[in-house]
């Protein structure tokens, strides 16, 4: 909200980041509301395999406005006029035109099929992914050393990624190593780009909270199958690995 009041006074097109949004809610003027209805005039999800939705990658873009949505129609389809479904399904000759410069930026059939069909299930994986944080935290509201993250109040997650803070002074690649070695797969809960390579001498300001929150912050897994017994087993190979 914050954000649209000053894209609205600049006059600015306010584009949500919606990546690992789907399913995820926010409070809006009193009543619940999903991310992507969107709130700016686009918002852009993904749908690459770790996603909470998935049709094993590409993505969808969602919008108010009749003018974005016919331009993203055209930009997407080489900026033909006419869409081959459209034209095959004619029954008088088309031809079509190529008003401007346009890309091959389409989903395959397949891969729309199975984003429906994942779409039919996202309320009961939502449920299951919400169970599932919730039982993260209350086991780990029990560990010392470890901090879970926080729901801020008029929002609700996905929880596409579960992540958790270690304590000061724990080694975070030992920590996953040992993790590893017990069976429990974990990755770094954000990697900084201004710290590859190609951006370093890029670099003009201190980001101290990003680059603290790469090297203490680790995502435990979470996915819609887990169940009681798999957060246990996670939660008490997490203590075991913070000792060792």
């Amino acid at each position: 909200a914050a954000l649209l009041t000053v894209a609205d006074k600049h006059g600015l097109p306010l584009i949500e980041d919606a990546a690992c949004a789907v399913g995820s809610e926010i409070r809006w003027n009193g009543s619940w509301q999903r991310i992507g209805r969107p709130h700016g005039v686009i918002a852009c999800f993904s749908f690459h395999p770790r996603k909470v939705m998935t049709t094993g990658d590409g993505g969808m873009l969602t919008t108010s406005s009749a003018d974005y949505d016919a331009q993203l129609r055209l930009l997407r389809q080489h900026g033909m006029s006419v869409s081959d479904r459209v034209r095959h399904g004619a029954h008088e000759v088309i031809f079509e035109e190529h008003t401007e410069i346009g890309f091959n930026y389409r989903m395959t059939d397949i891969q729309a099929a199975v984003g429906r069909e994942q779409l039919r299930r996202l309320p009961e994986i939502i449920t299951a992914r919400r169970r599932i944080a919730a039982a993260y935290s209350s086991r780990l509201s029990e560990v010392s050393g470890v901090r879970g993250p926080i729901e801020p109040d008029g929002m609700r997650s996905n929880w596409q990624s579960y992540t958790v803070e270690l304590q000061t002074g724990c080694d975070q690649r030992n920590v996953m190593q040992q993790l590893l070695l017990r069976g429990v797969a974990s990755r770094r809960g954000v990697m900084c780009a201004h710290r590859e390579i190609p951006y370093r001498t890029m670099q003009r300001h201190s980001l101290a909270e990003s680059e603290r929150a790469q090297d203490r912050f680790i995502i435990l897994p979470l996915y819609p199958q887990m169940t009681d017994d798999d957060v246990d087993y996670v939660v008490s190979t997490l203590v075991a690995a913070i000792s060792d």
